[in-house]
Parts: C-alpha cells; structure tokens; sequence
C-alpha cells in the first residue's frame, strides 16, 4: 500500500455537498461538520451538487480552474460523480487529493477504508492525512465498434441481478426511494430474475456460462453492505472479477448471508468464477444491464479497464 501524508491545514479544500444524501439530512450534518471545521481552521471554499451529474460538473471545473484538494460530502452515487469529475478534466489526476465524508445510504466505498459510521467522525480520519494512491477503472459501452457511453469508477461495475435490482428500484419506481424500497425490489428481482448467458474475457481468463451476477470490483463492497469481492485491494493494480453462476431461488436466498460476510466464495465455490485483470471485456446475447453505483450504464458489449493508483483518496486502512 502507497500512501501519502498530508498536512490538511496547509490548503484550502474545495467541498462538494450533496443536500439530497441520506434521505436529505446531509444539511443538518453540515452544521455540525462546518462548526468542526471552523474550529479546527480548516480553509475551505462550498459547492452545492443539487441534481443528476452535477457533481461530476463541479468537480470538472475545479480542477480545470487549478483546484487540486476536494473534500465530497454525499454517498456512493455523489462519490462517483466527483471521480468523473475529476477524470475528464483533462489534469494529471495524480496531483489531486480526494477526501471524502461518507453520508449516504449505503456508504460501500467507505467500508472497504474503514471509515467510522459516524460523518462526523471522519473528520478524525481527515486529520490524519493518510491519502492513498487509489486504482480508478473505467467502463464503456461498445456498439459496432463505436464507443457509446463511459463512466469511471472508484468502488464496483455491477452486471446482471445487481443492475436489474437498480433498474428496478430507480427507473420504475423514479418517486419512491429508500431503503425499504431497494429491498423491494430486491425480493421482487429475485423471484422474476433470469441467468443470462455471458461471455467474460480478460488476459489469462475466458468464461462462458449463465452468469446470476457479476461484480468487476476495485473496493469490496456494494449492495448496501454486501462483500461481493473479499479479495480486492484498491491500490493493487488489479480489478477483482466475480462472476456468480446460475442458482435456483432457493439457492440464492441460502447464499445472501455469506454474500454480506464475504464467505460466498467458500461457500459456494462450484458456482463462482473470479479472476484479477486490468482489462475485462463482457458480452452476451441477451439484454445485460450494468450499474456503477446506482447509475444504469447503457446496454451492450462491456469494456473495462483500469487507471492503477490514478488518484490521491483519503483512507482510514491500517
């Protein structure tokens, strides 16, 4: 593991706030994370992210105005916005320090960091300045050659059940959300969902069979707590591919436990495929939808690839 130490005092950090995380309470925690800070004097500039893809607007523009310390208040969804950000902003991503105060419903990313579960305490994290050099991979979708969508990722690319649950809970049901609503459809997904047929290859790996869900991981966690890949490191240059073979219901329903502490792979081990690579490509003959944290990626032929230690991200490991 590469870090690097940094003195937070020395510079003005730019923070971008998602009023709408966590159910929109995130305001109410800024009272108590600015009055800290305040104390603590902490330089720092505001930006709102109110809106889809705003953040990734926000983050863009800063950097290209020379802004290379950014602190992201939100959760997973506004996590991943500010790394797009930053990587289409055409600056050397390595010079930029990220820092993030997890305040979302899921929070998947921090769990890998060892984040507290308490914002406020994260600030504690802060402090101590241990930023890591943290991989970034990048997924496109390919029609006919031509590349149609990208999105970059800090965290999970989820394929098949994962992004059904997400098309499911944020595109049918677009004025009901939260927690109670994801489990929903979860249970609903999981009694209607199919295995799909996917082609997997990556250099030294080709897979062919039903596929029930695949995670392309670079941190562990996604789902809302599940350890979909118990192996992965985000600093070893290497995405971590789980591929779950095709189960009965019954089957999946024994497995959700060891999916959340991460003995899916012991415990079912004729049923997973898994390999390290830094460059995967997905195919299949049927529709297979793909989510980068709650974000529906357009449906095709999947590329990915990776940007090992791309990025300076605040870490909390020991």
């Amino acid at each position: 593991m590469t870090n690097q130490l940094l003195n937070v005092k020395d510079f003005t950090w730019h923070i971008i706030i998602n009023p709408n995380a966590c159910e929109r309470k995130c305001f109410n925690r800024w009272k108590e994370i600015s009055s800290r800070l305040d104390i603590l004097e902490v330089k720092y500039a505001l930006h709102k992210s109110v809106g889809i893809k705003v953040g990734i607007d926000i983050a863009k523009k800063l950097c290209e105005e020379g802004v290379r310390h950014i602190i992201v208040i939100g959760g997973d969804g506004t996590i991943n916005e500010v790394v797009n950000g930053i990587m289409l902003s055409g600056v050397d991503t390595r010079e930029v320090f990220l820092a993030v105060f997890p305040l979302g419903r899921g929070n998947d990313w921090a769990r890998t960091h060892q984040f507290p579960k308490n914002c406020i305490d994260s600030i504690d994290v802060f402090l101590q300045g241990k930023f890591l050099r943290h991989d970034i991979g990048k997924v496109q979708t390919v029609k006919q050659s031509q590349v149609m969508a990208e999105r970059y990722f800090a965290n999970i690319a989820g394929f098949g059940f994962d992004a059904e649950v997400i098309y499911d809970t944020v595109y049918k049901r677009p004025h009901f959300m939260g927690i109670s609503v994801y489990v929903l459809s979860l249970v609903r997904c999981l009694f209607k969902y199919k295995s799909i047929p996917v082609h997997i290859t990556a250099p030294g790996f080709d897979y062919n069979d039903r596929v029930f869900t695949m995670a392309v991981a670079i941190c562990q966690y996604n789902g809302g707590g599940m350890r979909q890949a118990p192996m992965a490191k985000p600093d070893d240059g290497m995405m971590d591919v789980i591929a779950i073979r095709h189960l009965n219901k019954l089957r999946v329903m024994t497995l959700v436990k060891s999916l959340f502490d991460g003995t899916h792979l012991q415990k079912v081990p004729d049923k997973v495929a898994s390999c390290q690579a830094d460059s995967v490509t997905i195919t299949s003959s049927q529709l297979l939808r793909a989510e980068v944290e709650g974000e529906l990626l357009e449906p095709g032929e999947y590329k990915l690839s990776l940007s090992p230690g791309a990025l300076n991200m605040l870490t909390n490991i020991q």
